[in-house]
């Protein structure tokens, strides 16, 4: 918010800047403003996990993910990012709200913190507990075991150099899928790429 009041009240003082000048600025604004709407969205959706209870429901997992790309195509334009999905999704139960939620954050992390150019695998692995495990696999240059054991705490970034974010997506995933009964983890090697991952009762289980 900082930036954006010093912007603005800059134009308001200076008349005589170039259009470059003018252009640099508006985009330093624009980008200020973007990320404090999403600031206040995910904190209002962490204070809404903490207080909803939801029933679990069939998920169209593919139209979950669609729904979760829409979201991104700028970013993935941006990134020149590849995704690759799987031809058919096992059917689970969840919200489905909260799990585009869970894939946005995954996917977006994935391609800020991917390969360059970013290359993202998602898919599911049923597991024999009636459990299915949903993965996102990216190429990026791997997490150190340190890394891993703090990255669903809350206001912990991926890369606190890179990093664009502000430390609140991963820490959502995580009471989401507390909320639903479901895990999050990485797995992660240096120099091999990470997988997320979250799991979520296979609706097959629950008939």
């Amino acid at each position: 918010m900082a930036t954006i009041i010093g912007a603005s009240s800059f134009l308001y003082e200076v008349s005589d800047l170039e259009p470059e000048e003018l252009g640099t600025i508006g985009h330093s604004v624009h980008q200020a403003a973007h990320k404090a709407v999403n600031i206040i969205e995910e904190l209002l959706l962490l204070a809404s996990v903490r207080k909803r209870d939801v029933k679990l429901r069939p998920l169209d997992m593919a139209d979950v993910v669609e729904q979760a790309q829409r979201r991104l195509r700028l970013m993935i334009a941006e990134y020149q990012g590849e995704i690759i999905l799987p031809e058919t999704w096992p059917v689970s139960l969840g919200h489905a709200p909260w799990i585009e939620e869970v894939w946005t954050n995954y996917l977006s992390n994935g391609l800020k913190y991917g390969g360059q150019p970013p290359r993202l695998e998602l898919g599911a692995t049923p597991q024999l507990d009636g459990m299915i495990r949903f993965w996102a696999r990216d190429n990026g240059p791997g997490l150190t075991l340190e890394a891993q054991a703090t990255l669903f705490a809350e206001f912990t970034r991926l890369d606190k150099v890179r990093a664009k974010g502000h430390g609140l997506g991963l820490s959502i995933v995580r009471r989401i899928m507390d909320k639903l009964g479901g895990q999050v983890g990485v797995e992660s090697k240096i120099g091999q790429g990470s997988v997320f991952y979250f799991t979520l009762p296979s609706a097959e289980k629950d008939s």
